[in-house]
């Protein structure tokens, strides 16, 4: 669960990390640091598209099938089995 919340909430967070780097050497070099209005909304445009992006990612690169019996991993002897999806018997 946790993987999933930050694999939205990276890309979100992503390019205010990127302006921050930014400002960062900007300061280093005799510029301006400061978070202006217009940069922070572009931040948060960008990032939100990132996060869509990754949302649509997540629904198409998934790689099982759309029906079947769903088998949770366990344990048989001594050993885990890795879950399954097994095609659901036709009627």
């Amino acid at each position: 669960m946790l993987r999933g919340f930050l694999f939205h909430l990276i890309p979100l967070l992503l390019p205010f990390i990127v302006y921050g780097i930014y400002l960062y050497f900007n300061k280093r070099a005799g510029g301006e640091k400061t978070w202006r209005g217009r940069s922070v909304a572009i931040a948060t445009i960008i990032g939100l598209a990132l996060m869509g992006i990754s949302m649509v990612a997540l629904v198409v690169l998934r790689d099982a099938p759309a029906e079947g019996d769903y088998i949770p991993p366990r344990f048989e002897d001594g050993k885990l089995i890795e879950p399954q999806i097994l095609p659901s018997p036709s009627d």
